[in-house]
């Protein structure tokens, strides 16, 4: 077994340019880190990797394509893969488009969490609307809660945080109870994970866990974990540690891959 202090969990996986853009994301993990990688993938031989020493490869089963959440809840079966498999302290779950830019350590990410057992940005706008934390808070009323539990009382607005899960630090033993409990959700909800136009993604469930259900285990990271141009103004700024290059649940597109690739082999100064 993987018994690296800090594994990095990753699934690629759907469109080809998802294997592109986690080709670059692993990459900038053996380069910027000395972390061990547990991938999960359908096609190893899309992403190009093969013969890594840090590089553990696991076969992704079946995914309901026809469900579009099931893409994404995929990452469950990832992490219990993940945990089945290594026997790592700390975890970090990585987007397949999110790139380390700078160097990190096991020391970087126990101090981030400072002792908590989850840790997530903040996502507190999206560049050129109105949105704020209110309207994020109502989004999780309308959407997160309504599947995961329509009795549940949101948080005050204060204590709200909307959290994005395209980067998760964790500490083991928090991620093995969050795992067992989206297990079990997932268990007694299998329907389609929408409501209304919207899709119940993993990170509905991890906001529903760090906002409702274990709010005390969460620790707000700072923005340096999950950077990007959607929420962050004057993206990229040169101290950040994690570049996120998301597309809103859509894959990355060609313009992207380019500045991926940029991103992690030159930084973002």
């Amino acid at each position: 077994m993987n018994q690296a202090e800090v594994g990095v969990c990753m699934l690629i996986h759907g469109h080809p340019t998802y294997y592109l853009a986690g080709r670059q994301a692993l990459l900038s993990v053996l380069r910027r880190s000395d972390f061990q990688i547990f991938l999960v993938t359908d096609h190893l031989y899309k992403i190009g990797m093969f013969r890594r020493k840090r590089l553990q490869v696991h076969q992704l089963g079946p995914v309901e394509q026809q469900v579009r959440a099931r893409r994404f809840l995929a990452k469950f079966s990832a992490l219990e893969a993940f945990l089945a498999n290594t026997e790592s302290e700390l975890v970090m779950l990585l987007d397949a488009d999110a790139v380390l830019v700078r160097d990190i350590t096991a020391e970087d990410i126990r101090t981030a969490l400072d002792g908590r057992g989850l840790g997530m940005v903040e996502q507190t706008t999206i560049l050129n609307s109105t949105m704020s934390r209110i309207d994020f808070l109502q989004h999780y009323q309308r959407h997160s809660l309504v599947w995961l539990d329509p009795q549940a009382q949101a948080p005050a607005l204060e204590d709200y945080r909307f959290y994005n899960s395209g980067v998760v630090l964790a500490q083991r033993q928090e991620m093995e109870r969050f795992c067992s409990w989206a297990r079990q959700m997932l268990a007694q909800r299998p329907g389609d994970h929408r409501v209304g136009e919207h899709i119940i993604t993993d990170q509905d469930y991890f906001q529903y866990y760090a906002n409702n259900l274990h709010p005390e285990s969460c620790r707000e990271l700072s923005w340096r974990w999950n950077h990007c141009e959607h929420w962050d103004k004057g993206f990229p700024r040169p101290d950040a540690y994690v570049a996120h290059f998301s597309n809103f649940c859509l894959r990355p597109g060609w313009r992207q891959l380019r500045r991926i690739r940029a991103a992690w082999r030159q930084g973002l100064g």
